[in-house]
Order: structure tokens, then sequence, then C-alpha cells
């Protein structure tokens, strides 16, 4: 299954059983590389996600009036 046809958590899921994979002690040189080439592909895929999903997060603030108003999540702010 290719990255484009995962969802965020099976992604994030194989990217652990990859990292497991290659610190294990017998894996070889080969197959270490077609591991790092998936682990690359899939961190991709998820910071793609990951980035769409906080463009779609968004905060609701209390205007002075006592409206809300909507704005983009900021994480620096209180």
């Amino acid at each position: 299954m290719t990255a484009k046809k995962k969802n965020f958590e099976e992604a994030l899921k194989r990217l652990e059983e990859i990292a497991e994979e290659m610190e294990k002690e017998g894996t070889g040189l080969e197959e270490s590389v077609k591991l790092y080439k998936e682990g690359v592909e899939l961190s991709v895929y998820c910071a793609e996600k990951l980035n769409k999903a906080e463009q779609q997060v968004s905060s609701l603030k209390i205007n002075a009036d006592g409206t809300f108003s909507k704005r983009a999540f900021d994480p620096e702010e209180e």
C-alpha cells in the first residue's frame, strides 16, 4: 500500500515499524535503503497531512463588543 492510499494514522504506524526494522542489527544495507526510501515518502505524506490540518484549524475570539470572530489558529497566542 503506497503512502497516498494510507490515512495519517496508518502512515504513522508504518513509520514506527520502519524505524524498528532499521534499528535491528540484522537489517542489511539494501533493505535499509529500501526502508529509508519508504520512510521518507511516508514522512512527506504525514507532513503534508499535518500542514493541511493546521490550515483548517481555526479559533474563535471574543471581540470587545461581545461578538465572535474566526481567526486562523496560532499556537503562540494564549
